[in-house]
């Protein structure tokens, strides 16, 4: 059953993701957001808290099935969850740029090889550095080795730009069973080619999608816009993947086909998901959501040679701060929902589940008003929440144990986070 909820009056502010969320004026509606439980709608499944105590945590990753590795974005600290429990001591700390407290740098992304099955695993870190005296500051992707205990023996795999900015420096990484790497960033305010711009020929390696290998972070020989390269005399066009994402806080790979999707965030207007192909362009900054509403065509964007243009294959209307998208690889919580996909949202701390359709190329939707135009509107929205007062989510993962796990905190709490797990009764 799905409950309608009244909304209250509200006005915007920005979290410390860079995100536009609600603060809302009814003191009432704020104290029962604030300190209800989570809930889902499946009565067969239960919500449990496994730790808290977090600070402003954006990314986790289980090295194994005691073992979370979870990254705090302004503090720099990567802290261990071992057993359900929160060390107090972080097992490394990196020198992050900080200067935006309440917005977007820091400690963004992680994820760990499993492919290697020993005790030592490499982890792939992705934060903003902060810069030494008359340096600029810069994004890095670099790995480690989970040694058991800690992490160690860091190699740079990555240096992608951190300014103008400060915000959307997205951050997300996925693993393909390939040896490859994704990452994402966003459009750090530029404007030119990679954000369909004419005007501007210089590549900023920004407003893209990033494939590179995960044992050095050299481009391999397949990605789409290889052969372009002699074309540029600036950017890593080599090892893009894709382009004109705005910003984005979701990468996943889906574990039946292999393809990529991700989730994008929107301005105010549309917040999206997408399933991406090699070349994709997403068609920012001349639009958001499908192309059919913004008064564009194919004709307005900048197509560099091997591209093409995907609409999303779905969109919220308005933007509510999309975050994470996980493909739900397990069948604990049941048949159903196995390899299907859970979405979160920083601005409501909501969580939403779809039924991935036969082909795995979009989404099977009861709502005949949604399965038509795929965009849910204010009215709409809460016909897909799957589970609600998670505060702000910022990642969710499949555990070893095959639960889903959910990363939030709580922005009216100075950014205290938490870890919950949904598992079957």
């Amino acid at each position: 059953m799905v409950i309608l909820r009244k909304k209250p009056n509200c006005h915007k502010m920005l979290n410390s993701f860079g995100l536009i969320i609600l603060f809302c004026g009814l003191s009432t509606f704020i104290t029962q957001f604030i300190n209800a439980a989570p809930t889902v709608e499946d009565p067969l499944i239960k919500v449990q808290q496994v730790v808290e105590g977090l600070s402003s945590p954006t990314s986790m990753a289980f090295v194994d099935a005691q073992n979370i590795l979870v990254l705090e974005k302004n503090s720099g600290l990567v802290r261990l969850v071992s057993n359900g429990e929160l060390k107090d001591e972080p097992i490394l700390k990196l020198d992050v740029d900080s200067t935006t407290l309440t917005c977007c740098r820091g400690l963004l992304g992680i994820d760990v090889d499993y492919l290697n099955a020993t005790r030592s695993k490499d982890v792939f870190l992705y934060f903003t550095a902060a810069g030494e005296a008359n340096t600029l500051v810069v994004n890095k992707i670099v790995k480690y080795t989970w040694d058991g205990r800690t992490l160690v023996n860091p190699q740079s795999i990555l240096e992608l730009p951190a300014t103008p900015g400060p915000n959307h420096p997205g951050g997300k990484l996925t693993l393909d069973n390939k040896g490859n790497l994704y990452s994402v960033i966003g459009d750090l305010n530029n404007e030119g080619i990679l954000q369909n711009i004419e005007d501007n020929k210089e590549l900023t390696d920004s407003s893209v999608i990033l494939k590179v290998k995960k044992i050095d972070g050299s481009a391999p020989f397949d990605n789409p816009f290889s052969s372009i390269k002699k074309e540029f005399s600036t950017g890593q066009v080599e090892k893009y993947y894709g382009y004109g994402i705005r910003n984005s806080f979701g990468l996943a790979i889906d574990p039946v086909t292999g393809t990529l999707w991700d989730t994008e965030n929107g301005d105010k207007d549309f917040d999206e998901i997408n399933l991406i192909y090699p070349g994709f362009n997403s068609g920012w900054k001349q639009l958001m959501g499908p192309i059919s509403n913004n008064g564009v065509t194919e004709n307005d964007l900048v197509k560099l040679p091997g591209s093409y243009y995907g609409d999303p294959i779905f969109s919220w209307e308005p933007s509510l701060g999309v975050t994470d998208i996980e493909f739900f690889n397990s069948k604990n919580l049941g048949d159903d929902y196995e390899n299907n996909v859970f979405v979160g949202d920083i601005n409501n701390g909501n969580l939403y589940y779809f039924k991935v359709n036969d082909s795995r190329t979009g989404f099977e939707f009861e709502s005949p008003e949604i399965e038509v135009d795929r965009i849910a509107n204010e009215d709409e929205k809460d016909l897909l929440v799957w589970g609600t007062g998670f505060d702000g989510i910022t990642d969710l993962e499949t555990g070893p144990d095959g639960d889903l796990y959910v990363l939030s905190f709580d922005e009216s709490s100075n950014g205290d986070g938490k870890i919950y797990r949904i598992s079957s009764k």
